[in-house]
């Protein structure tokens, strides 16, 4: 840990990128059918959690899955320009059903707890 006492600058908090993504209304009619398109976003997301990009992602859902809205996601990205082109790509805004833009954000505060069970093969993020 860093004496920030001692005049050491503290280190640089990581730079993300939220994208609050809103469904587009009247959509478009996609190029292909809804389902694909979902299974491509689904895949695109999975691209981006192994390539180390993906904080986070989801709908915006109640516990009786009642949804508001589309969802967010939250990328990695060194500039705005970069974030923005990486969410470009996402299926749902490719093909104009979803929109989004990209507001710049610092994780400041907060915790996650990872499990990792190795005998069992599992992991756990609280």
């Amino acid at each position: 840990m860093t004496d920030q006492s001692q005049g050491a600058a503290p280190a640089p908090r990581p730079q993300y990128y939220v994208f609050w993504m809103n469904i587009v209304e009247p959509a478009p009619e996609p190029p292909k059918p809804v389902d694909e398109v979902r299974q491509e976003h689904f895949a695109y997301l999975s691209d981006l959690e192994t390539r180390g990009i993906l904080l986070a992602a989801g709908p915006f859902m109640d516990s009786d899955g009642s949804r508001h809205g589309a969802g967010m996601m939250i990328l990695r990205a060194a500039s705005i320009e970069e974030a923005d082109a990486i969410a470009a790509e996402e299926p749902y805004r490719k093909y104009g059903i979803r929109s989004h833009a990209p507001v710049p954000w610092q994780w400041a505060e907060g915790s996650v707890t990872q499990t990792f069970r190795l005998m069992d093969k599992t992991f756990e993020v609280v």
